[in-house]
């Protein structure tokens, strides 16, 4: 049974499911290079065929994940283009009107007025003419128009039937996907799903037993996902893509600087049982947050919000085991992504395990409604879970010497055609930023070390090189460590031994190792947050990281992913080449050529 899973929301992307199995997935992202991109993903849908070596006579199914959804959200690509000033004019001129003064403004309204906004590159999107279709139609209308348009899109390009095409809940397929991408799998856990907001809700507790699903309690009055965006915004950057850099900013603050700011917090949700329940309705959380914050430092609201959603969590899951009994846990959705969160709950005496997957935000939904489908067709017992995430394209040899010709390396760089792993740590310990790009690349956020920069964790010079010359990233944010999976004992701080392979848990650094490693560890609560890698998951990666401990002791490279800050993770040879040109990278690693910008010992 081939499924094909396709999401159209934040951080498009399409996989293929075969028998139970991924066999390719990739973020639309990638080919179009318009960071988080949004709508239907069509080039995305190609490239999983072409990976998996299948057509569309193929195809058993087509798996939607969502069955409702903001529908202006994917055709003028919010998430992916609107500037922080495009989302304060958004404020402004929509929701402070509607919510605040009661004025009767439509959707509609809202989108041309984001085009105006936005200029000319924000019209309705090509593939679901989705403004054309709603002329004269009501409101209620919408999601069933939408979802229409979605079918007609896929049977237009890739002529299968109607029948064949299914709508999973959005909830529901971030729930199965964290179930079945879970490394130590377990038959009865209790999954949490929170975030911004799904088809119906913004929180979910459910347990899964044998792969099936029951809800005991969803609510979409939990605003926890909803004010980390508000906030995000407020701070001046990005909602829906820098909620991560509020996270990495938290640290830097105290309690002195964000007393004020917890309070505000606290008043707003609050842990009742198993259950999250809102303390107050607020009609407009942006205006209320950003007059009730008014003043304070930046570093404090940080901090305030990330110890409110760590008080909130951690109260939340603790009474949910206490309640249901279960203490085997799987956390889901775009809150589950942060990171400093989950290393809290992990440190709840009560729980024996927990688990959050990679790309555990929108970036997975059509996984999770591929999966959906095969349970729907009675194959549940055939789910392989995920085993790893190399699941996107590789290039050929001719097509990067086609990509270095093209770009007429040999008259501005070095080239050499030959290298092994110990050429490769014997650079690093020069201090040499070394951008690797090999066989398939990942699929998600992270780099594991396909699509990565590398370099010497040991000096703290690496993160400056690589600020200043390749990723220009904001002060506080930290790099990551990979960890040989053999060194990890005896580094990082980890009772309960959790395993993390994918980048998506922070553990504290161990005493010694903290003036050892300055490169990968947050400068301001030394934590860290690992890949920790085992030899069978990508062998030459790892010979390069043994060969960088035979040299100095330690098992552990700096790892961030190969790309320029606000691009898109370099998808091709081509993108690869024209980022080491732009940036000032040192050296790039194909499989089997080299360039570098000095001659190379």
């Amino acid at each position: 049974m081939v499924v094909l899973g396709v999401s159209d929301s934040h951080e498009a992307h399409a996989c293929i499911v075969k028998d139970g199995k991924i066999i390719a997935a990739m973020a639309e992202e990638r080919l179009t290079r318009l960071k988080s991109d949004v709508g239907y993903p069509k080039q995305a849908i190609d490239a999983v065929l072409r990976i998996a070596k299948l057509t569309s006579i193929d195809i058993d199914v087509v798996a939607f994940a969502g069955r409702h959804g903001n529908a202006f959200q994917r055709v003028n690509k919010m998430n992916a283009m609107f500037s922080v000033g495009d989302w304060i004019n958004q404020q402004k001129k929509y929701w402070y009107p509607k919510l605040i003064k009661g004025e009767n403004i439509s959707q509609l309204e809202e989108f041309n007025e984001s085009s105006k906004v936005i200029g000319s590159s924000i019209v309705d999107d090509p593939y679901y003419p989705f403004i054309e279709s709603i002329k004269g139609k009501k409101k209620s209308e919408y999601d069933g128009i939408f979802n229409r348009l979605r079918e007609d899109t896929i049977i237009a390009h890739l002529g299968i039937d109607r029948d064949k095409i299914k709508h999973y809940r959005h909830e529901d397929c971030h729930k199965i996907y964290g179930y079945y991408s879970n490394v130590k799998h377990i038959d009865k856990v209790l999954v949490l799903t929170l975030e911004g907001g799904g088809d119906d809700s913004s929180a979910t507790v459910s347990i899964i037993d044998n792969g099936r699903i029951t809800e005991y309690w969803k609510s979409n009055n939990v605003m926890l996902g909803r004010l980390y965006r508000y906030i995000t915004l407020i701070l001046g950057m990005l909602p829906s893509q820098h909620e991560y850099k509020v996270m990495g900013l938290a640290p830097y603050g105290s309690e002195y600087h964000g007393k004020k700011s917890l309070e505000y917090f606290r008043t707003i949700n609050k842990v009742v049982g198993p259950e999250i329940h809102n303390v107050g309705v607020i009609k407009d959380m942006y205006y209320s947050a950003r007059n009730a914050l008014e003043g304070e430092r930046f570093d404090g609201i940080a901090w305030g919000l990330q110890t409110y959603l760590e008080e909130i969590l951690t109260k939340w899951v603790s009474n949910c085991v206490d309640y249901y009994k279960i203490n085997n846990v799987i956390f889901s959705g775009g809150v589950a992504q942060n990171i400093k969160a989950c290393k809290k709950i992990i440190e709840l005496p009560e729980l024996e395990t927990f688990w959050t997957g990679p790309i555990s935000g929108d970036g997975s939904l059509g996984i999770g409604a591929a999966w959906l489908s095969h349970q729907d067709n009675k194959c549940n017992d055939s789910i392989e879970g995920l085993k790893h995430i190399y699941l996107g394209t590789s290039h050929s040899d001719e097509s990067i010497l086609h990509a270095i010709d093209q770009h007429n390396i040999a008259d501005k760089f070095y080239e050499r055609t030959s290298y092994n792993s110990c050429d490769v740590a014997r650079w690093l310990t020069e201090g040499k930023i070394i951008a690797r790009f090999s066989g398939r690349m990942e699929f998600g956020q992270r780099a594991l070390g396909n699509r990565s920069i590398i370099a010497d964790p040991r000096k703290f010079n690496s993160v400056e090189k690589i600020n200043t010359k390749v990723k220009y990233r904001d002060f506080w944010m930290p790099f990551t460590p990979t960890i040989m999976f053999e060194d990890c004992d005896n580094i990082l701080v980890n009772p309960k031994g959790i395993y993390s392979p994918y980048m998506t848990m922070a553990f504290d650094l161990k005493d010694e190792y903290r003036d050892v490693l300055p490169a990968v560890v947050h400068p301001s609560d030394k934590t860290v947050r690992p890949q920790m890698l085992r030899y069978k998951d990508n062998p030459k990666y790892y010979d390069i990281i043994n060969e960088f401990k035979k040299l100095t002791g330690i098992g552990v490279v700096l790892n961030t992913s190969f790309n320029l800050h606000g691009d898109a993770v370099v998808e091709s040879p081509d993108d690869a080449i024209q980022t080491f040109i732009k940036s000032e990278l040192d050296i790039l690693l194909f499989d089997n050529m080299v360039i570098s910008r000095k001659v190379l010992s």
